[in-house]
């Protein structure tokens, strides 16, 4: 894809997109902020990590079973980067995917990621076969428990661990399309 086609999708208000090169500051700066970083997989994200990142990324493509993808997302009207979206098809099982999402802090609250999320879902369904996904989120992540619960996703299961050293649940939400 060019830059001109490098689009997904589009919602109300959001571009779901491939990454860019020029994006790669903003995903540092948002992936950098401890309250977005909280609850996910990494520990640090400098600018050049995220060169590295988009370069991975804009060499791969969405659906490759094991491997994560993130999606851009950008306001439409303005174009600019607030966060991402990641779908991992489950290896072994190409109509089973795993979803994560990751806003900037001041673009949360104002019903983007579920707008994101349902895209995303909805693009998993019809282009990549996926009937199932599921989305494991920290219950001391209240927001996130909310928006999989606002979009109706069914609770599973529920899984006592320790993350970054600290007691906690993991709940695992699901969506199926069957």
């Amino acid at each position: 894809m060019s830059e001109e086609t490098d689009c997904f999708m589009t919602t109300a208000r959001l571009q779901i997109r491939r990454f860019r090169e020029e994006d790669a500051a903003i995903l540092a700066a948002y992936r950098a902020d401890p309250e977005v970083a909280r609850y996910q997989g990494w520990t640090e994200f400098d600018e050049a990590g995220a060169r590295e990142f988009i370069a991975g990324l804009r060499a791969g493509r969405p659906g490759v079973p094991g491997v994560w993808y993130q999606f851009a997302l950008a306001l439409l009207s303005e174009g600019t980067l607030i966060g991402d979206v990641g779908l991992r098809l489950i290896a072994g099982e190409p109509t089973t995917a795993d979803i994560g999402y990751t806003l900037m802090t001041r673009q949360q609250g104002r019903g983007l990621a579920s707008e994101a999320v349902r895209a995303v879902c909805d693009y998993a369904s019809s282009q990549l076969g996926v009937r199932r996904i599921q989305a494991t989120v920290d219950d001391r992540n209240t927001r996130s428990l909310a928006l999989v619960r606002r979009l109706g996703w069914r609770e599973e299961a529920a899984v006592e661990t320790i993350w970054r050293g600290e007691h906690c649940v993991d709940r695992i939400f699901v969506l199926s399309r069957e």
